[in-house]
């Protein structure tokens, strides 16, 4: 992958430099973001404000980066901001796959927290795709899960190996504890055989940092839903198995905004079996509005049917 430039952030301000574009020549490269003194940049750019990176040339098509030490909302304060940011006029939409990866260290460029998107289309000059919350500020546990220092406990989980602290697991879910710390518990390593690796990655990184998975946060445009729900009703079920009940209430409201004609039977059987009353109500109304009761029928079992027609008909008397 070819360099696309650096920029260089110290004292909370971008360096003075050229505003000549460099250009990677190519479809994939990379730009680096470095940040000197960020302690003084977090200081000297509040809430909802960003620094913008140099500008720099991929795919022919020019971007700079936003980047928001203390988060670009007050309901992301907590967290480190970024986003990939489209300079350039264009008459078609062009479609993007990017990641960003945190390196502490430069020296040793190892990458320390990656998040990458699935493809995006950026549709005019200024279009933003990216991470509110890219990374909590100040996450001493998400370096512990990253370096496995003093880890005491493995699961495997869909062919994968996770090293976990049984410690900060049992204090953040009670359903940790009462596995790990039971009386009949002796083991160190724990299999679990009805979960993805990828969901169980993404549960313990939200367990030691509080921060969710990109699709957690992607917006509900056409199409998505369809990709993104199935993974989210993933998620919601780990979350409510664990007890993290803010989480779970984080799934619940992202998968109400991608309730569809393709996706209210598989969100309404997951919210059934979950106990997620709100979220099932919420998929009642949508089949009460659009009349898609009989798409439903097509991809559930009698038994649940009979449940839901009842409830449908008493949605439906007026």
């Amino acid at each position: 992958m070819a360099l696309a430039g650096a920029s260089l952030v110290a004292d909370g301000m971008l360096c003075a430099s050229t505003k000549l574009a460099v250009d990677s020549g190519a479809d994939s490269g990379y730009h680096l973001l470095i940040v000197e003194g960020y302690s003084r940049t977090k200081e000297t750019t509040p809430n909802g404000e960003w620094i913008e990176s140099r500008p720099f040339i991929v795919g022919g098509r020019r971007w700079t980066i936003d980047y928001s030490p203390n988060g670009d909302n007050s309901q992301d304060e907590e967290f480190i901001s970024v986003f990939l940011v489209l300079d350039d006029d264009i008459k078609q939409s062009v479609e993007v796959q990017y990641a960003f990866s945190f390196i502490d260290q430069p020296e040793l460029r190892v990458p320390k927290h990656i998040r990458q998107s699935e493809p995006v289309c950026f549709y005019k000059c200024c279009d933003v795709h990216g991470q509110f919350r890219f990374v909590k500020r100040e996450s001493h546990f998400g370096d512990l899960l990253l370096s496995k220092e003093g880890a005491d406990i493995t699961f495997e989980v869909g062919g994968e190996k996770f090293a976990a602290h049984q410690c900060v697991l049992a204090a953040r879910s009670s359903s940790f504890k009462a596995q790990l710390f039971g009386a009949m518990n002796e083991s160190s390593v724990v299999k679990i055989s009805d979960m993805t690796a990828d969901v169980f990655a993404s549960l313990l990184t939200y367990i030691y940092t509080d921060a969710v998975p990109e699709f957690v946060d992607m917006e509900a445009y056409d199409g998505h839903e369809i990709i993104y729900a199935p993974r989210l009703l993933q998620f919601l079920e780990a979350a409510e198995r664990y007890d993290l009940q803010r989480l779970k209430s984080i799934c619940e409201q992202k998968l109400a905004s991608f309730i569809c004609a393709k996706t209210v039977a598989d969100i309404i059987a997951v919210a059934e079996r979950r106990q997620c009353y709100w979220l099932k109500e919420a998929c009642l109304e949508f089949i009460k509005a659009e009349a898609c009761l009989e798409q439903v029928t097509r991809t559930r079992s009698p038994c649940f049917l009979k449940g839901l027609l009842s409830k449908f008909c008493l949605l439906t008397k007026f």
